[in-house]
């Protein structure tokens, strides 16, 4: 959905726009009078928000508001996420890594800490892959912040290896959270879903790339699985303990 007039929303029309995108089943079953109604506002109102939310008239919005719900239902089908776990896991998971994780040990054991980094639902896993490094004895710790300012730090942090999780490896605060690591000789190895057109792959001295379909929900929510991503840091992280 089209959001370019919504700094142009009056307050009136703000609350409109708030129920309107938290209620969309009711606005798909109703009518611009009752819809209005339950808002408490006229239908000159909401078809005034709903024009300014890029659509010509209330029946263009339930038309996208139904397609958009209805891809959801296909996507949130849990044999299609069975369907997607199967093939990743009959693949020959370690010959397909072995060489890859072999550099990635001599990489971090080489090193003196291990930060990872990601944003969203990637940043949740890298606190999790910090955590599942820790108990296994290796000093490692995450930072969530796009925005966290390493382009001031002036010491050399080449003993410090940055582990980044990113699904499209084409998110731009992190492709220059990258960008300003590798200014500071930070060695780089990234987890994303993609390597050959990934910009986070590219910058990376070493990537895994797990290889599934993407799933990319209407207004632009990634929902790729990330099973890959969770065996793959576990994997690593007993493949280090190994050692």
């Amino acid at each position: 959905m089209s959001q370019r007039n919504i700094f142009n929303f009056t307050s009136t029309e703000t609350d409109i726009y708030d129920f309107l995108m938290s209620h969309k089943d009711e606005v798909i079953k109703s009518n611009l009078r009752n819809l209005a109604k339950t808002i408490h506002v006229s239908p000159a109102s909401v078809l005034r928000c709903i024009k300014k939310m890029g659509f010509n008239s209330f029946y263009e919005l339930k038309f996208d508001f139904r397609n958009k719900l209805q891809a959801i239902q296909v996507y949130c089908q849990s044999d299609h996420l069975i369907d997607i776990s199967r093939d990743f896991f009959n693949r020959p998971l370690l010959d397909q890594y072995q060489n890859t994780i072999t550099d990635i040990k001599n990489v971090i054991e080489n090193s003196k800490m291990v930060f990872f980094f990601g944003i969203g639902t990637s940043g949740i896993l890298a606190e999790y892959g910090s955590r599942q490094f820790a108990n296994f004895g290796i000093n490692s710790f995450y930072n969530k912040d796009p925005y966290y300012p390493f382009q001031l730090i002036e010491k050399d942090i080449s003993s410090t290896v940055m582990i980044v999780l990113s699904v499209s490896g084409e998110t731009h605060e992190v492709i220059k959270q990258i960008t300003s690591l590798k200014n500071l000789k930070c060695k780089i190895i990234s987890i994303t879903n993609t390597s050959y057109s990934s910009m986070v792959a590219k910058l990376s001295d070493i990537n895994l790339s797990y290889n599934i379909g993407e799933e990319v929900f209407p207004d632009e929510i990634n929902a790729t699985s990330q099973i890959p991503v969770i065996f793959l840091l576990e994997l690593l992280a007993r493949e280090l303990k190994k050692k």
